[in-house]
């Protein structure tokens, strides 16, 4: 015994309707997920400035227009159940302190990739390996296979979630900053 199948077939104006509405919902959806931009003149606490309307904060949370870091880690301490650490690209807590754009990328129409030699400039990385001597169970800032010259970018991401670079091969579980 044999069925028949309908096989109806959507005509191409039919098409064109269904992908102008996905279209639509793409561009709709995808606009709030959008990457923020970069407003280079924005003072430390004033996420508006390149997060727009996005919500960033909780309503209950306490305006930010004029904070730093220092203001910040009155309640989100290392720690502390509320923390920072491991949360916020290493771009934020940079501009949080007061350092701009420019302090690391130099003055530049279109910024490029940060290399290791200036993140050298403002954190020395034998002083890095000294204040983290005892994290357990290795210290991160002096890798067995490298020493203190493992690139920083491989861990620390300035405009992404940073990773543990050394969990590739090793169970280590160290909050990167």
């Amino acid at each position: 015994m044999t069925s028949k199948r309908s096989t109806a077939r959507l005509s191409p104006g039919w098409l064109a309707v269904a992908g102008l509405i996905f279209a639509a919902l793409f561009i709709y959806v995808g606009t709030p997920l959008a990457a923020p931009k970069q407003a280079t003149s924005a003072r430390p606490g004033n996420c508006a400035a390149c997060h727009g309307q996005e919500k960033v904060f909780s309503p209950s949370h306490v305006d930010t227009k004029a904070m730093g870091y220092k203001d910040c880690i009155g309640c989100h301490e290392k720690g502390a159940p509320q923390k920072l650490e491991g949360k916020l690209p290493g771009s934020h807590l940079h501009h949080l302190r007061g350092v701009t754009c420019e302090k690391c990328h130099g003055k530049t129409a279109k910024p490029e990739e940060v290399k290791m030699k200036q993140c050298l400039t403002c954190h020395d990385a034998d002083k890095l390996a000294e204040k983290t001597a005892e994290v357990k169970p290795e210290n991160p800032h002096t890798s067995p296979h490298y020493g203190t010259s493992l690139d920083c970018n491989l861990c620390h991401h300035q405009h992404a979630k940073s990773e543990n670079y050394c969990a590739q091969c090793n169970k280590y579980d160290f909050v990167v900053p």
